[in-house]
This record gives structure tokens, sequence and C-alpha cells, in this order.
């Protein structure tokens, strides 16, 4: 009695284009991931920065200078993370300053 074997034909794996490798390898560093979603979420803080601060940054509100930020006693949710010395909302002028910061980083680059 004699056993036949087939021999069965194994795939070889499809080999990763650069693209694929870098990915994949990418994502399994944590910090990395991190990073590039900070990143991008500044990114999109200076685009559209029109639309999402609250005010402009060159607006004056006398009425409230130096107001704390909205979770210390005397701050308010009008301005979340309160105002300067002239009462212009600091919220509003970090948003339209990761423009010029991201502008400055890519020129140096």
């Amino acid at each position: 009695m004699s056993q036949v074997s087939e021999n069965k034909a194994i795939a070889a794996p499809v080999p990763m284009t650069p693209l694929q490798e870098f990915w994949h390898y990418f994502k399994r560093n944590k910090g990395a991931v991190v990073g590039l979603v900070y990143v991008a979420v500044m990114i999109i803080i200076a685009v559209f920065a029109n639309f999402l601060a609250p005010y402009n940054p060159a607006d004056q509100f006398r009425d409230s200078l130096l107001a704390p930020p909205f979770w210390q006693d005397g701050g308010s949710l009008a301005h979340l993370l309160g105002t300067d010395d002239v009462g212009r909302d600091i919220l509003s002028r970090l948003m339209y300053g990761a423009r010029l910061s991201l502008l400055v980083g890519c020129l140096v680059v």
C-alpha cells in the first residue's frame, strides 16, 4: 500500500508597495499616530480659523480685560480661555496664530 501525497501549491504573499509597508509599520507606533492626528487637527484649525474662532483676534472687549478661563472663578463661557490685558479673546488668537506657526514651520523646512 503506497500513499500518494499531493503537493499543493502555496501562493507566496503579495509584496507590499513602499507606501503600504510604510503605513504598516507607522500605525504600530502609537506616538507617531498621535503626532499625526495632532498635526492634522492643527492644520484643520489653521485652515478653518475664520469659521471656528468665536471672535476676530483683533477685537477688543474692554469690559472683560484679563478675564480668566471659564473653569476658574470669574470666568465665562463667552471667552473659553479668557482674555488678555487688552481684552482680546485668547482662543481666537491661538486659532489664528496657528496659521502663522504652520507657515513658518513649512518655510523653514
